[in-house]
Order: structure tokens, then sequence, then C-alpha cells
């Protein structure tokens, strides 16, 4: 993974130099605008930085008490979102613990077999967690100075207008946060790499200047490392403030002209 991430970071490095972020766009300014927001909602990072529903809708009927159906797709994101975070702490555990290379191979190997029979997606489970399995242990044996890969980290949102309870998929090595998907690439994914790295920011006081996505599709992972740029902070809190205005004037933002085939409140939009 470090290797992938590294390349794709020499280039990330000179985005941040020719457009660097202001004081005002860092996560620990939350006293004051752009950052301070109108409300404090206890957002989650979907309400704000994802746009499968085109006018928010969604947020909109969850935020109004109305329950989602669980889905396929639903499922399965959860489902690979357990195994890779079983993964990271297994593969701090086993090598921190001294154990031979060939030895933490093969214990990650058998344990990816079974942690993957729960997916429906079986084959293209097992294969992705061994890929990772096999980054993360390359990483670690390819260094002098491994920094653990810290998963399902926990972070208080409060301070941005967001949820006390966020939880990052992980943090690696490069202080850079990591999230992990499962269905299409989207452009918006890129915000709630934003909207971590502002919620940490806010907890830690420490800079984070960029994020990984990674796109589990089948068995194939796809690494994708972005600067969160001042333009992609921005993006997120105008995200976050529309979110915040729809929702304190009960505005039902209407229909969108298409529906996501995965979205939980399929059965409303037409009726609700």
């Amino acid at each position: 993974m470090r290797s992938q991430i590294t390349r794709q970071l020499r280039l990330l490095h000179s985005y941040r130099a020719s457009d660097p972020i202001e004081e005002e766009l860092r996560g620990w300014s939350y006293h004051h605008p752009p950052i301070k927001p109108r409300r404090y909602l206890s957002l989650s990072m979907g309400d704000v930085a994802y746009r499968y529903c085109e006018t928010k809708r969604d947020v909109y009927l969850r935020r109004n008490g109305v329950q989602g159906e669980a889905n396929q797709a639903l499922n399965h994101g959860l489902s690979v979102h357990r195994i890779f975070s079983t993964i990271s702490r297994e593969v701090s555990r086993l090598t921190l613990s001294g154990l031979p290379p060939w030895d933490v191979v093969s214990i990650l190997m058998s344990r990816c077999s079974k942690l993957s029979r729960e997916c429906q997606d079986r084959s293209g489970c097992e294969q992705a967690c061994k890929s990772f399995s096999l980054d993360l242990i390359s990483d670690y044996f390819d260094s002098t100075s491994f920094i653990p890969t810290i998963s399902e980290f926990r972070v208080d949102g409060t301070p941005l207008g967001l949820s006390p309870r966020l939880s990052v998929d992980a943090i690696t090595q490069f202080s850079m946060v990591v999230e992990i998907k499962t269905g299409t690439p989207q452009d918006f994914h890129k915000l709630a790499l934003a909207g971590y790295a502002l919620a940490l920011e806010s907890s830690l006081e420490l800079p984070l200047d960029f994020g990984t996505l990674i796109y589990v599709r089948g068995g194939e992972l796809r690494y994708e490392s972005h600067y969160v740029s001042p333009d992609l902070r921005k993006e997120f809190l105008d995200s976050r403030d529309e979110v915040i205005s729809m929702l304190s004037e009960d505005r039902d933002p209407g229909l969108p002209t298409v529906c996501y085939p995965s979205c939980p409140f399929l059965s409303h939009y037409r009726g609700g």
C-alpha cells in the first residue's frame, strides 16, 4: 500500500506547494467562519459528503425519522469494511509480535479465508483481503520506521457541526486519511477525505493534507490519493452548510431525476 501511495504523493506534494492551505481552512479554526457551522446538528459524514441522491432527499428523510431498508449493496459494503478493519489490526499485531514474514503471511491468508465467509462475493472478498494484507505486510518489512495503520479511528466532529462519533476507516503512517469504498468511483467521494481531515485537525490540532480512497471491486484494489486542497475543503464546507440550511428550514428538497439503485429509501421516494 505504501509504495503505491508514495508514488502518488510525489505529485501531490507539488500541488500543496503551489496551492497551500490557509489557516482559516484548517480544522482547528472551528471557532471562526467558514469552519464554524451555522448550527450544530451532529451530521454524519454521509449526510454532507455523499451525493448518491442529487437532491439529498435521502438525508432529509433520514433526519425526519424515516427508516431506510437494508439491501445487498449496503450489506456488502459493511462486510468489506469489517474485514479490512480486522485485517488492519491483525497485521499490526502480528508484525509487531516478532514473527517471521512467512508465518505472518500464512496466518493472514487463513484469516482472510475465514473472514470472507460472511461476504456475498466470497471469492472476491477473499482475494481483496489477501491483497490488502500483503500490501500492509510489505509496508512493514520494507520499512525501518514502521508506524501501524490505525483502523476505525474515532474522532469527535462536533466542532464542525458533525457527529461526535465519526469513524475514520484508517489513518496511515503518513498522517493520511483513508476511506474504503465498494461501489462505483464517484468524484464526491473526495469530499469525505476533506471532512475527515478537517475533523481530525479540529481534534488533534495537527495538519492532514492528504487522503486516499481504496476502491474494492471484486477481488481488486485501486488506490487513489488526493491532496485535501483549499478548494476541496471549501466544497465540503459548502455542502455542510447546504444540508444545515435544508434541515433548519425543514425543506423537502424534492425527488431526484434519477434514483440510485442501492438507495435504502427507494420505497419512500415516490410515495413519501
